[in-house]
């Protein structure tokens, strides 16, 4: 149980990084550079996308569908294009218990105008406060929906039904 809020990227000024991976919206895919706009010359033009992740590593590039973004507290992983160095691409679709994004303020600067982004932060302050949540799987809609959300103030939002 903690309340300590992580940080955004030092990196790039934006962005949640972890698992050797950096995370944003959008909006900032500029800041992650060239491989960026190489690799969206491989997504198909169709492609509607809200989130970048780029593997730190690897330079791989993912293009996530994710159409709540902007309007869930954890918006969902939708479809996937995942774009190699050499330029090879995968799609994924949709997992039926898909998973989310927490603390999706990292991802955007404080000036974004797409959500409050004081209130996201706060939050990822209510439920890192919140005991007996199995971090290993909170990363799961059906999970957190069921287990977390009902501790949580959802100040009117809509929550989607759980399990």
């Amino acid at each position: 149980m903690s309340n300590r809020l992580p940080k955004r990227s030092q990196r790039y000024g934006v962005g949640k990084e972890i698992g050797g991976s950096v995370y944003v919206h959008r909006e900032y895919e500029g800041r992650l550079g060239d491989v960026v706009v190489q690799a969206r010359k491989n997504i198909p033009k169709d492609f509607i996308y809200h989130v970048i992740k780029l593997n730190l590593r690897t330079r791989t590039v993912s293009f996530i569908h994710s159409g709540d973004f902007d309007t869930a507290s954890e918006p969902t992983v939708g479809d996937v294009v995942t774009v190699h160095v050499d330029g090879t691409t995968r799609f994924r679709s949709k997992s039926r218990n898909p998973s989310i994004y927490h603390h999706k303020w990292l991802f955007v600067a404080d000036d974004y105008r797409g959500f409050d982004v004081a209130v996201s932060r706060e939050r990822s302050l209510a439920w890192l406060a919140l005991g007996g949540v199995d971090r290993q799987r909170i990363g799961r809609r059906q999970y957190w929906d069921a287990v977390v959300v009902p501790h949580l103030n959802n100040d009117g939002e809509t929550v989607p039904p759980s399990l």
